[in-house]
C-alpha cells in the first residue's frame, strides 16, 4: 500500500445515502479528467459525512494528479481539464444543496484543489471578437501545424496558453524567448458572471519587443525630464503597468 496514495473528493450537500448513483458517477468522471490518467484512478470507498469518494492511485500518478490540480487552480490546465473543472462548478450550482460551499479535493488531509460554485449565467458573454494586445514574457513556441502555439506569462504572472501565430510570425517571435514582448492580434473574449473579462484565445498577427528595465531605472530617467511630477508618481506608474487604473 505504500506505493499508492489516496485522494478524497468532498462533494458538498450530499451524503452517501442521498447522492444518486448517476450523479456520483458524473462528478467522478469530470474529476478524473481534471486529474488525468483516469485508468489509474480507482474508487475504493465513499466516506460518511459529506459524500466523499476516496480515490486510490499509484504514487507517480498521484504526484502528477496533484500537479494537474495545482495548474487548474492557477487557471493553467489543458482545455479539456478546464472544461471538466467548469462542468463540476456548474453541477454544484445546479445541485445548490449546501449554500454555495465549494467542492474540495484533498490529499493527505490537505486541500489541493478548491472548486467554487459557478455563478449564475446571467451577464455571461462569450465569443466577443476584437483587436487585442497582450504584454508579457514569451515562454514557449511550438506545434506542427500551420499555426504555432504560443505561451506567454503576463505581467500579473498568469500563464496565457491559447495563443497562436502563423509560422512566419512565430519564427521571428521565437528569437525573443524569455524576453518581454507586446503581442498584437485578434482576440476572442468572454465576460464571466462576476463581470470579469477573460481572453479565451488570440491569433497573434504582429509583435514588438519591450524594454526590460527595472521600474526604478525608468523613474530615474523620467525625473530628469523638465516636467512637474505628482507626489504619487511611483504608485500611478505601478498601477498603470499592472493595468489597474
Amino acid at each position: 500500500m505504500a506505493d499508492f496514495e489516496e485522494f478524497s473528493f468532498v462533494i458538498p450537500g450530499y451524503t452517501p445515502e442521498t447522492i444518486p448513483l448517476n450523479r456520483l458517477i458524473e462528478y467522478l468522471q469530470q474529476m478524473s479528467v481534471v486529474l488525468g490518467d483516469p485508468e489509474s484512478l480507482h474508487l475504493i470507498r465513499v466516506d460518511k459525512g459529506s459524500a466523499e469518494p476516496i480515490l486510490h492511485a499509484p504514487k507517480a500518478v498521484a504526484l502528477q494528479a496533484q500537479d494537474n490540480a495545482a495548474r487548474i487552480q492557477r487557471g493553467d490546465g489543458t482545455k479539456k481539464q478546464i472544461d471538466a473543472y467548469n462542468r463540476i462548478r456548474r453541477m454544484l450550482r445546479r445541485d445548490a444543496r449546501d449554500a454555495g460551499n465549494p467542492a474540495l479535493l484533498k490529499r493527505a488531509q490537505k486541500v489541493v484543489l478548491e472548486i467554487p460554485v459557478a455563478p449564475d449565467d446571467l451577464g455571461v458573454l462569450s465569443g466577443i471578437r476584437q483587436a487585442s494586445t497582450v504584454d508579457g514574457y514569451l515562454i514557449r513556441v511550438g506545434g506542427a501545424g500551420d499555426d504555432a502555439a504560443l505561451q506567454v506569462q503576463d505581467l500579473q504572472g498568469r500563464i496565457l496558453s491559447r495563443l497562436t501565430a502563423k509560422r512566419a510570425v512565430a519564427k521571428d517571435l521565437a528569437k525573443l524567448m524569455w524576453e518581454p514582448v507586446r503581442l498584437h492580434g485578434i482576440g476572442l473574449w468572454e465576460r464571466t458572471g462576476e463581470g470579469e473579462w477573460r481572453l479565451e484565445r488570440m491569433q497573434v498577427q504582429s509583435f514588438e519587443q519591450l524594454e526590460d528595465e527595472d521600474l526604478s531605472v525608468i523613474l530615474e530617467k523620467m525625473r530628469t525630464l523638465k516636467v512637474t511630477w505628482p507626489d504619487d508618481v511611483d504608485k500611478r506608474l505601478r498601477d498603470e503597468r499592472e493595468g489597474s487604473l
